[in-house]
């Protein structure tokens, strides 16, 4: 109880430690932004890109969240 799989931002975050990517931080919206994020992850893995809203912790948008 009181245990959701959010960050203390609430904002979902893509992150790659030892090859592996990680996606967490849906919180109860995941139904809602999974296939947005889901497209995301596919194009970090398949085409190298790097989006910073979900991956840089010191973006912008984290830091105003």
């Amino acid at each position: 109880t009181g245990v959701r799989a959010a960050f203390p931002d609430n904002l979902p975050r893509l992150y790659r430690r030892n090859g592996t990517l990680y996606v967490n931080g849906l919180y109860r919206h995941g139904f809602l932004i999974a296939p947005a994020l889901a497209r995301r992850a596919a194009a970090v893995l398949l085409e190298d890109r790097h989006f910073p809203e979900v991956m840089d912790e010191d973006s912008r948008q984290r830091r105003l969240a």
